[in-house]
């Protein structure tokens, strides 16, 4: 099993990525073979996939560079989480508030 299968495996208690002053906690995370090119009004000119979803709506997207970024709904704003694929999932930790 590769490092993504095994994160998508282990969304449920893995799911927070911690950037700059933010917590981010992923509600979906796509096979690689799933990720689908963004298209819509509000992202034009660039070219990205859609690689998951946070808990707030938010699209974790990889860019045409392999650089992950958040990008969020409201307000427009790209925040950069990694520079790759395994940076970006070295960063998901235990979410102690998903723990029943």
């Amino acid at each position: 099993m590769d490092q993504l299968s095994k994160a998508i495996e282990n969304l449920g208690m893995n799911r927070l990525i911690r950037v700059e002053d933010r917590e981010i906690r992923l509600a979906i995370l796509l096979r690689k073979e799933e990720w689908r090119h963004l298209s819509a009004p509000w992202w034009k000119g660039k070219a990205a996939s859609i690689v998951g979803v946070d808990l707030d709506g938010n699209f974790l997207l990889c860019k045409s560079s392999g650089e992950f970024i958040i990008f969020e709904r409201e307000g427009l704003k790209e925040t950069l989480t990694s520079k790759n694929l395994g940076g970006m999932l070295s960063m998901l930790e235990m979410d102690a508030t998903n723990i029943p």
